[in-house]
């Protein structure tokens, strides 16, 4: 069970207080910007733009005082209800058994829209965080919720269909690509290595969940302001600051946190948002098996902003981390040593120079540094150590801009220049023992060291253009252009169109298409010397395919189907350890691949259901993915690892009497495995020879994955705040979920050698 305390507090000086709605004119504003207030306010409300439409226009002054009630009075005016969603979210409806407006209906013309609101992308998802913890999934104008398991801001993209993910780590394989393939955006600046225990599987970002208002999670054809990652965006927005103070003290299994938000200034034109998190694993560890090690980290974000006039802002965020962890195997084959710290602040400017031009300038500085050592020990099979120190910053300018030049065109533009330096330091030794020298290209003996320095510059500039041909068909087009100066190789140069199409079928249907060239170039902070790569590689490529078609029917059930396709070039050579990727050190493993795949294609289509049930009402959603993942290598195809033919989710989210329930259930396709043998041959004289070998790789399948879900929360109304208590559930019946094989050596009762292997799991019930 897991408590929350939350404390809202007034600001002590009466002229310094924010004026009720009932104070305010909101005659003729839109409807929207009321549902904007109540929600800063404190009442959490959720809508779709598709129903609160920018043209519904309040008539009158709404009721005073922030409540259910006046919501309601406010939403019948425009045929509209609230109804009780998860987690004491209001979720605005059309109102059951009237005649609804075409905006209640969801059938908005384009042309009731404004141009920047309207989603042309065909594979983009709305991820909206709530204050207590919880979090809403929007696909469009969908609600539905989903449980918390482990307050991990990025665990959430797990639920989006074409994504795999085991449920260890906070990165995930994106529609076939490897998971280092996102773009990660927080307030406007993109995050390096935003993750604790970064070498040991990332099971946590550095974001606390509670700081953040909502994730726009692209997985195809996105546009050309997002650069250099091919597989990927996720763009995260910072938490709106209330007028009142309020203050979270959180304490969970993983987390203790503290939270304080509010406004300042007579006029309340300053704001606030600071959020101190502690991870608690190694106090769990301590207290149950002292031998996993001792895993701390903790983080820190702070926000202040100023706005200087109603068309200008000024913010500065600071975001920073850092972990001190040692860890080990329980059966001590592995044992680590690891540091990380992650400084990062940066100056947000925004600026309206007119209704139709805006600006946007961000200044920053990153500076990361991560050491980590330790051996790798299984008598007979390897022995080895590693010491690791690398170091990464860089100072960077980026600026946008967005002119609204009429209802039928927009542009987007902008530039960004980073000046980026680092260091490496490495150092290893590592002796694999016959016949396990024999397998995957290994090496009796091998040996690195690794000083380097390469500094440089990155470059880039985009643009792109919106422009509405009819009322029932709208286009992007985006150009950029990327330049890299601390890579010697020849294709240091990058330009990538994109194209996006939205068309209109009918009042309730959608197609939509997309296609373009995704570059990724090597980043000066991902040079692969622990593996003996020692220069740059040429950016990698990826051509997007994509067509989407939704659908809404009369009874407000909403259809997606997607399909699409993605070719990969100029591929970086990867490396993975083939039998045990959970391991610690994985440059010191037997299984350690090297895979230099000419291309690799990604098929896939996806179909997606949702829709609410009854008066509370429940809201639900469901989704089936096929998808085929392969390397060529050398004019040979194989499956990746993370490849997973047929992947269904399923969720659920209700309110029942006091409690809010939640549930969310996956099942995929056995994930690619691969095993090692061990046999005795004679040799030329007759003795007998040990010799090793593996099967093909990824040519066997582990069994099918399914695990199940669930929270529960209720909150209680204190004196002075408020209590939510909850419980959360992980793989809710312990189902053992295969992820990966161990090998070790014995010898039989004759003496002779006996290879033994032992079944690895994904978590169990947590």
């Amino acid at each position: 069970m897991v408590a929350r305390l939350i404390f809202t507090a007034l600001t002590v000086c009466a002229l310094s207080a924010s004026p009720q709605a009932a104070d305010r004119i909101w005659r003729s504003q839109p409807l929207a910007s009321y549902l904007q207030y109540l929600e800063v306010q404190g009442l959490r409300v959720i809508y779709s733009t598709s129903l609160v439409t920018p043209d519904l226009l309040l008539t009158e002054d709404p009721p005073p005082g922030v409540s259910v009630d006046a919501l309601r009075e406010v939403l019948r005016n425009f045929e509209l209800a609230a109804d009780a969603g998860p987690g004491g979210v209001w979720l605005v409806v059309a109102s059951p058994g009237g005649e609804t407006t075409s905006a209640a209906s969801g059938a908005v013309a384009l042309d009731e829209q404004p141009l920047p609101e309207i989603v042309v992308s065909s594979s983009v998802y709305s991820i909206q965080y709530q204050r207590s913890g919880s979090h809403t999934f929007l696909e469009r104008d969908f609600a539905a919720g989903l449980p918390d398991v482990g307050e991990e801001t990025l665990s959430v993209i797990a639920r989006v269909p074409g994504i795999a993910n085991g449920g260890v780590s906070s990165r995930s394989n994106v529609r076939g690509g490897a998971n280092n393939e996102q773009l990660i955006i927080f307030d406007g600046l993109r995050l390096y290595e935003p993750y604790h225990l970064k070498d040991f599987h990332a099971i946590t970002s550095i974001i606390d969940q509670r700081a953040i208002d909502g994730i726009d999670f692209y997985t195809a054809a996105y546009q050309a302001r997002y650069g250099d990652r091919m597989s990927g965006v996720v763009d995260i927005g910072l938490r709106d600051r209330p007028d009142k103070i309020q203050t979270e003290l959180g304490l969970s299994f993983f987390t203790t946190s503290l939270l304080s938000t509010g406004r300042f200034a007579n006029d309340k034109k300053g704001d606030w948002l600071v959020s101190a998190r502690r991870g608690n694993l190694d106090l769990i560890t301590r207290a149950v098996r002292e031998e996993y090690g001792e895993p701390e980290y903790h983080d820190l974000f702070a926000h202040f902003g100023w706005e200087w006039s109603d068309r200008t802002s000024l913010a500065f965020n600071y975001l920073y981390s850092r972990d001190n962890i040692v860890i080990s195997q329980l059966d001590a084959s592995e044992n680590a040593v690891a540091s990380y710290r992650n400084n990062i602040g940066w100056f947000k400017l925004e600026t309206d120079w007119t209704p139709n031009v805006s600006m946007s300038t961000i200044l920053s500085a990153t500076d990361i540094s991560n050491s980590r050592s330790g051996q790798s020990e299984i008598p007979g099979i390897v022995s080895g150590s590693a010491s690791d120190s690398r170091s990464f910053s860089l100072f960077a300018l980026k600026q946008d801009w967005t002119i609204n030049a009429s209802d039928r065109w927009l542009f987007r533009s902008g530039f960004d220049v980073k000046l980026l330096d680092s260091n490496y330091v490495y150092d290893s030794a590592l002796t694999i023992f016959s016949p396990f020298d024999q397998i995957l290209d290994n090496a009796p003996f091998s040996q690195r060291s690794v000083r380097a320095k390469p500094e440089g510059e990155q470059y880039a500039l985009y643009a792109e253009t919106r422009w509405k041909l009819t009322e029932k068909l709208i286009v992007d087009l985006g150009f950029r252009f990327d330049r890299q100066t601390y890579s010697v190789a020849d294709t240091n140069e990058q330009r990538s169109p994109r194209f996006n199409l939205l068309y209109r079928l009918g009042s309730r249907t959608e197609l939509r298409a997309g296609a373009g060239r995704f570059y990724q170039a090597q980043e000066i902070n991902e040079l692969q010397y622990a593996d003996g790569l020692a220069e740059f590689s040429p950016p990698q490529v990826a051509d997007h395919f994509v067509a989407s078609l939704s659908h809404r029917f009369q009874n407000e059930l909403d259809l997606r189907i997607e399909i699409y396709q993605k070719v990969y070039h100029s591929l970086l050579t990867r490396f993975e350890n083939v039998f045990n990727p959970l391991v610690l050190l994985p440059e010191l493993q037997i299984d350690r691949a090297r895979i230099d795949a000419d291309r690799a294609y990604v098929n896939g289509a996806e179909l997606t259901l949702s829709g609410s049930y009854g008066e509370g009402p429940a809201h639900w959603w469901t989704s089936y993915a096929w998808s085929s993942t392969e390397d060529r290598v050398s004019g040979q195809d194989a499956r990746r690892a993370w490849d997973q033919k047929h992947a269904v989710q399923a969720g659920i989210s209700a309110t029942l009497g006091k409690w809010d329930i939640s549930a969310a259930a996956t099942w995929h396709s056995g994930w690619p495995k691969t095993e090692l043998y061990l046999e005795s041959v004679p040799d030329g004289a007759g003795n007998p020879l040990l010799v090793a070998t593996t099967s093909a790789r990824n040519s066997l399948d582990y069994e099918s994955f399914h695990t199940l879900d669930a929270r529960a929360s209720r909150t209680f109304q204190l004196a002075h705040g408020e209590l939510e208590a909850f419980i959360e559930i992980s793989n809710i019946y312990n189902h053992e979920n295969q992820c990966c094989l161990s090998y070790s050596l014995s010898v039989d009762e004759s003496g002779n050698p006996l290879l033994r292997s032992s079944q690895d799991f994904w978590l169990p019930l947590v």
